[in-house]
């Protein structure tokens, strides 16, 4: 099952910001330099905005986030707690689901459906505490 993430104006204002600067000064100062970087800075947001994924296969939990991945087996998931707050990991909402890994410690991860992604989980481990 694919999920998308669930995005807020917190991290699209982080996200977006440097481009808008970019902009305001494309508008001000119309050198090279200011052109270049309003375009790299675009596309890098764009990457960033659009790259981030959740996918369950296989009774694993596979996340993409900019250039980070993540793998996770399922079964090694102990919890699983709604959350809110600023730590980004692999979401980009302030409301977001805090994973516990029996041995790899806490992550956090913001899909936009919350109930379907729990019950996938529950379907595949019954013993994750939610």
């Amino acid at each position: 099952m694919y999920y998308l993430p669930r995005k807020d104006k917190v991290y699209g204002m982080a996200i977006w910001l440097l481009p808008l600067i970019m902009l305001l000064l494309l508008i001000f100062q119309n050198s090279l330099a200011v052109i270049v970087i309003f375009i790299l800075s675009n596309l890098f947001s764009l990457w960033v905005w659009n790259s981030t994924n959740y996918k369950i296969e296989n009774d694993e939990l596979f996340i993409r986030c900019w250039i980070f991945r993540k793998r996770v087996k399922i079964a090694n998931i102990k919890k699983v707690v709604k959350t809110k707050n600023i730590y980004s990991s692999y979401a980009l909402s302030t409301d977001k689901l805090e994973i516990t890994e029996s041995e790899k410690g806490q992550f956090y991860i913001a899909p936009n459906n919350f109930e379907s992604f729990t019950e996938e989980l529950k379907k595949i481990n019954s013993k994750i505490i939610f």
